[in-house]
């Protein structure tokens, strides 16, 4: 894989560099990326953790989160703040004033996962979705033109459609399949390493004055739009089985057959995919990874390879 023919050297940070998403950004920018990031910091809570290890073994200058900002982000080209919203939140305005002081160039805030731009279904929000979109505003307006704000939405994470504790309605095991919306409505999902390379790649491009136009504000990928029929036709081909049952439950399904937590997340993702609202095949695809030539994206195929 080749990031870029320019002999640009630039300084990445990742803030949350060891976190689950973190973690797949800080390999990429450490390994394939390399040459153009010689310096990569992370941060994280946790300097004795495996994954910190293992990222300083790969060459990365691994600080505490709660270090200064200066020490942090000083000579830093490109910032990739991949800590959870609900902390952002409460340091936005401290860390964007860093970013400004320390003369950051690119910056991608916390936007990960779906377009919070046009998820919308009363009754079934979800919490995280306005608060993204409050804190990229907000970044947006103090960031003034003076930092080149990039929110990259990718979907939803590919390994997530396969978790018990993530899914939204697929038993690999038992090889069946639960649905509100209809079986063929779409959804946009993102390998968590192929983000950090569309990051990596993003920032290549932006830091490279050449490039620089030619990137939006708002970036969407996907490294495959599926329905829960593709993702049932996906298992029966890696499993060697048979299709299995999709099960659609009808619009009245009682809450009360759910923990209302549960309920509230399935069912607003549901009414998310049925509606459209969650399909990312309009995107930027071609110019992150333009006829995946810098690498292919990995499929819900690959993924289930990996977990049978």
């Amino acid at each position: 894989m080749s990031s870029t023919t320019s002999n640009i050297k630039a300084t990445a940070v990742i803030l949350g560099g060891t976190g689950e998403l973190g973690f797949h950004v800080s390999t990429i920018f450490l390994t394939e990326y390399r040459s153009t990031f010689p310096t990569v910091r992370i941060t994280t809570r946790d300097m004795a953790s495996s994954k910190a290890k293992e990222l300083a073994d790969k060459g990365a200058e691994v600080h505490s989160f709660g270090a200064s900002w200066d020490t942090v982000l000083s000579g830093a080209d490109v910032v990739v703040n991949v800590l959870p919203t609900s902390v952002v939140k409460g340091i936005n305005k401290e860390l964007v004033a860093a970013l400004l002081k320390n003369n950051v160039k690119v910056y991608f805030p916390p936007s990960f996962g779906s377009d919070y731009r046009v998820v919308d279904f009363p009754g079934f929000e979800m919490a995280e979705w306005p608060m993204k979109q409050a804190v990229i505003d907000e970044t947006w307006a103090l960031a003034e033109g003076k930092i080149k704000v990039i929110a990259l939405m990718n979907g939803a994470f590919t390994s997530w459609v396969f978790r018990p504790d993530r899914t939204v309605g697929v038993d690999v095991a038992n090889n069946t399949f639960t649905c509100f919306d209809p079986p063929t409505a779409r959804f946009g999902v993102t390998d968590l390493s192929d983000i950090g390379r569309a990051v990596a790649q993003l920032s290549v491009l932006t830091v490279n004055s050449e490039t620089a136009s030619k990137i939006p504000d708002v970036v969407r990928i996907a490294g495959q739009n599926v329905s829960m029929e593709d993702i049932r036709a996906a298992v029966a081909r890696v499993k060697g089985v048979a299709p299995g049952k999709i099960k659609a439950l009808r619009e009245d399904y009682p809450a009360s057959q759910y923990r209302i937590l549960d309920y509230i997340r399935i069912r607003g993702i549901s009414v998310g995919i049925a509606e459209g609202q969650m399909d990312m095949s309009e995107n930027e695809n071609e110019l992150v990874n333009p006829g995946q030539t810098l690498w292919k994206w990995k499929t819900i195929d690959d993924v289930l390879r990996g977990m049978i």
